[in-house]
């Protein structure tokens, strides 16, 4: 049985709505990263919160033997941070929630918000067209998740 990493879209009750976004590749490495609030009193440092953990995803894309644009293959991912701001710019304010995805993987699940995307090209045809890229997805909690 092969375990394919994918991410589900979630609707704003946090329930996938069917549609999947099939990775490439499995991704080559992931982290969770936790952050502690505190505050100065006086000399000393006050402990107040951890918040929980952000999921960050490393994944790989390679359009290079199809000779095509490697964001074509990106894109639909990065649609998943743009979407929020584009209703907002063309004021359909409905709901301007940010999109919600489920990453799945083998026994891995992580529900969570789209937080940032960094894509960084490493791979370029002769005209600099990119075919090789590496997503960075920083995944925030979905509210009630842990």
């Amino acid at each position: 049985m092969e375990n394919k990493a994918k991410l589900l879209v979630l609707d704003l009750q946090g329930q996938p709505t069917g549609a999947s976004i099939d990775l490439q590749f499995n991704p080559e490495k992931y982290s969770k990263s936790w952050d502690l609030a505190w505050s100065e009193e006086g000399n000393t440092l006050q402990w107040n919160a951890i918040t929980p953990a952000d999921f960050i995803l490393t994944l790989h894309f390679d359009t290079y033997e199809k000779k095509e644009d490697v964001t074509s293959r990106t894109g639909r991912i990065r649609s998943l941070l743009l979407g929020s701001y584009r209703s907002r710019q063309e004021e359909q304010s409905e709901d301007q929630r940010p999109k919600g995805c489920l990453f799945h993987w083998g026994r891995i699940v992580y529900k969570g918000v789209m937080k940032s995307i960094k894509e960084e090209f490493t791979l370029f045809l002769a005209d600099g067209t990119p075919v090789r890229s590496v997503l960075t997805l920083t995944l925030r909690p979905w509210p009630g998740e842990l």
